[in-house]
């Protein structure tokens, strides 16, 4: 796309480097240029379907747009919205039976929702909807017979659900009000529409059942203003209600009769709504409450919602629909997800009734059979709960058949109408096999099909190499290898690759569990094997990690601080006991054994055990703090408080030390991690202190040629580490002057250091001896000697200088000014003139 001249420099490929960065990012600029002026001129596409809501409702709105023009309607209030794009904005006037006004849209970058402000401030938002609800909300129904004008009321109830009343709007067209005098707005026949919407929920119908006798008319014909009255009752009450279909002229312009349902006056209805809700508490049921599973209606509708949200990953209150109490626990998640997606498919086979035509009655003593085959059941049943209260669920028995009863009706196509959403992928996985051959679907024992036990087999043939090779991966990327000194049992293969091989299998094998939807009598003992499988090697895994992560931070322990290396020790020992302890929950879980009841029983019905054992659990917790953290072993040689002795044994209740006297110390593990514990083997060398004191007629110029001669000492002893060994004089005693010599000698066993401290002792001797003074000991000496009184002539000297500065105003006190401090400052030699350093340090001052 260009050219840069080619350079041979490094300088000159720096200078091409930077032209073509230079020329990328100006291309850069001007595509976003490009793409900016492009989504500017182009303003997205309001056309469509919008479900939209604002404070206390909402409408169906569809949209038309011509260009910058945008014109819509929501029937539901007979109103219409009109407005011009600007950018990603939509402004204009809304107009319906309520009023009319301004309005602001601000659509969102994927053009699937908007935000916008109307009236004073009032929100505004919608989303794009599918076209099957634009064909439910904007097409007109069928009226040609009662029962299909009930059924498109209901579904419209049934879809705006108990606070969207806005919905009702497209059901308006199937309801006579002629009951009332007056004129109606849209938003009031809403309402009328909702009370008997309300009144119909209650009550238990077949709606196909509903259809004119031939008293009313003769081969389907009928005529304008016929009646068609039909008694329904509300399930467990046996209340009757009367519902009144009046016949009428179509308003599609034919000459077909359409059947619309009579809206009765409001105080009829709300005396008839009060009655039916007798048995709720007086109360509508909120929009939510069917997920409470009070009746067999309740468990039916939960149960197909929440099946979206189920594969979603989102299952629980779709699990709560199904007993599945013979299902064991360690896979009830998964094979009621399972099972429920077979009853699914059968209940689409079946076909999804309206809920009305249900069962709504909360104390229903017996079950509710939905459906029935030769070879299963569909039932739903209630269960006493543990407060007394009622729940409805689908039958063990159903959940049980569930499987051969989609088998059965595999063949059978979909009921009309009903649309299924994506299926999981063991039901997509089928359908391939299905498609590839019939056969693949024979059951061939332990209720599998053929397709699953060769996918079973493949599943070993492939992971077995896989997690070989993988494990081999993870191995050299985290450099799990083996380090000098370790043993072949702690090698690689037997701390990281096995356990890695053996977690990929498992991994894999789970992978394959979940989308193979094999039977509980297979799926269960596989995933037991395979659980125990992931919490040994996972554990086992886990805690050799845990250990090399420890080394690597202890081999850069010269980093830290003593705290901080405390700190390491304790977090590896608990990240060891948090490795055993998810472990073996990890493995109980599997096994489905009730640790929790375990858990609870150590921390509460276990309390008395545990302080009537207190001594022992306290042993018996210091030994497992003892093998955590690995102070002592067995064979050093310590100091424990006020004892010396070799660590003999180290048990879960007590450590045996061999004393200096040869006898056998017992310590309690309780009392043993509180003692001060001073652990000789575990030193890399032993340190030399000692003071040579010297007689008080040493001259400097002696004390000097010893305190060389003893740093030449160190330095020359090969035992003897060069750093930090030291010899100082340290001071004045009470009858000698001090040299401290201070060293650490290359060995940790203490026979060795004790030769060689002998070693250096006897060379100290010569070196004090040869300088010609001697060691001091404790003496009294007393001199004799003419006083010389005082100095007249300096004494003279020095006060003369303190007058001077009196004068001037210039004494020293209580401190130097900063003019002569700045003077005096770094004056003396120091080093001494003479002395081997004397010359680095004029060097460094110039």
């Amino acid at each position: 796309m260009f050219e840069t001249p080619v350079f041979t420099s490094s300088a000159g490929r720096d200078v091409r480097r930077a032209r073509g960065w230079s020329a990328v990012r100006a291309l850069a600029v001007v595509l976003l240029a490009l793409l900016s002026s492009a989504a500017l001129s182009d303003p997205r596409d309001w056309s469509g379907v919008w479900d939209t809501q604002w404070r206390d409702g909402g409408a169906v709105l569809h949209l038309q747009q011509d260009g910058n023009r945008v014109v819509g309607t929501y029937p539901g209030f007979e109103g219409s919205v009109e407005g011009r794009i600007d950018g990603n904005q939509l402004s204009g006037t809304w107009r319906d039976v309520a009023g009319s006004g301004e309005f602001t849209f601000s659509i969102s970058p994927d053009g699937q929702s908007f935000m916008g402000r109307f009236g004073t401030g009032e929100w505004w938002t919608g989303v794009r909807t599918d076209d099957e609800v634009a064909r439910t909300f904007l097409e007109v129904p069928d009226l040609s017979s009662p029962d299909l004008t009930l059924a498109a009321f209901l579904r419209a109830g049934n879809e705006s659900g108990e606070g969207r009343s806005d919905r009702l709007g497209v059901a308006l067209p199937l309801l006579d009000y002629s009951a009332f005098e007056e004129p109606l707005t849209a938003y009031e026949r809403i309402g009328l529409a909702r009370m008997l919407f309300q009144i119909i929920d209650r009550l238990t119908m077949r709606v196909w059942e509903i259809r004119p006798g031939e008293e009313l008319a003769q081969a389907g014909e009928y005529t304008i203003d016929q009646e068609y009255r039909v008694e329904l009752t509300q399930a467990g009450t046996d209340r009757p209600y009367t519902l009144t279909f009046r016949a009428g002229e179509s308003r599609n312009g034919d000459d077909a009769v359409a059947w619309r349902l009579v809206v009765p006056p409001e105080e009829e209805m709300r005396e008839s709504l009060d009655a039916l809700l007798e048995v709720y508490d007086g109360e509508v049921p909120h929009s939510r409450q069917h997920h409470e599973l009070r009746s067999p209606r309740d468990t039916m509708r939960t149960f197909i919602e929440q099946w979206d949200n189920a594969r979603g990953g989102n299952g629980e209150l779709f699990l709560e629909t199904m007993d599945l109490s013979q299902i064991a626990a360690a896979v009830r998640e998964e094979e009621g997800a399972l099972l429920g997606e077979y009853l699914i498919e059968v209940l689409y086979r079946i076909g999804l009734p309206l809920r009305q035509e249900i069962p709504d009655y909360p104390n229903r003593r017996g079950p509710y059979t939905h459906f029935v085959h030769p070879v299963g059941v569909v039932e739903i049943h209630p269960f006493e709960q543990e407060d007394g209260s009622k729940i409805w669920r689908f039958s063990a028995e159903t959940m049980a058949s569930a499987r051969a009863l989609f088998m059965a009706l595999e063949d059978m196509p979909l009921a009309e109408g009903t649309e299924r959403g994506e299926s999981t992928p063991f039901f997509r996985i089928r359908n391939h096999v299905r498609a590839i051959h019939r056969e693949l679907l024979r059951e061939s024992g332990g209720g599998m099909e053929l397709w699953q036990w060769l996918a079973l087999v493949l599943w070993l043939v492939v992971s077995i190499p896989v997690s070989w090779v993988l494990s081999w991966v993870v191995v050299r990327l985290l450099r799990l290898h083996r380090t000098e000194g370790e043993q072949q049992l702690m090698a690689p293969e037997a701390r990281f690759l096995w356990p890695l091989r053996l977690i990929f299998i498992a991994g894999i094998g789970l992978l394959a569990l979940r989308i193979l939807g094999l039977p509980q009598a297979v799926d269960m003992p596989l995933r037991v094997v395979i659980g125990v499988t992931l919490s040994l090697a996972g554990g086992w895994l886990a805690y050799h990690l845990v250990d090399r992560a420890s080394r690597v931070i202890e081999s850069h322990s010269h980093h830290f601080r003593y705290r901080d290396e405390v700190l390491r020790s304790l977090a590896t020992s608990l990240a060891k006991l948090a490795v055993i302890i998810g472990a073996v929950l990890f493995l109980a879980e599997i096994l489905s054994l009730p640790y929790q009841g375990v858990l609870a029983g150590l921390g509460i019905g276990g309390l008395a055990v545990a302080l009537a054992a207190r001594s022992t659990l306290e042993n018996f917790i210091g030994g497992i703090t003892l093998f955590a953290d690995k102070p002592i072993e067995v064979g050093d040689f310590c100091r424990l408080g006020d004892h010396l002795g070799v660590i003999e044994a180290i048990g879960l209740r007590s450590v045996k030390v061999r004393s200096l006297d040869r006898t056998i110390i017992t310590i309690p593990n309780a009392e043993f991690v509180n003692l001060y514990i001073e652990n000789f083997a575990r030193r890399d060398r032993v340190l030399l202190r000692t003071t040579i004191h010297l007689r008080y007629e040493t001259t400097p110029d002696q004390l000097r040629w010893v305190l060389a001669e003893v740093r030449k000492l160190l330095l020359q002893h090969p035992m003897v580490t060069p750093e930090p060994a030291r010899a100082r004089f340290a001071g004045f005693g009470d009858h000698s002057v001090d040299v401290e010599i201070f060293a650490y000698v290359s060995t940790s066993d203490f026979n060795e250091f004790l030769a060689v401290q002998e070693d250096i002792f006897l060379r100290l001797i010569d070196v004090v001896d040869e300088s010609g003074t001697g060691f001091a000991f404790p003496s009294t000496v007393n001199y004799l000697a003419r006083d010389s009184g005082v100095d007249a002539e300096r004494t003279e000297r020095a006060e003369a200088i303190m007058r001077e500065l009196r004068k001037g105003n210039e004494l020293p006190f209580p401190e130097f000014d900063l003019h002569t401090r700045s003077e005096l400052r770094d004056t003396l030699d120091y080093p001494p003139e003479g002395s081997v350093n004397s010359g680095s340090r004029a060097d460094a001052n110039k």
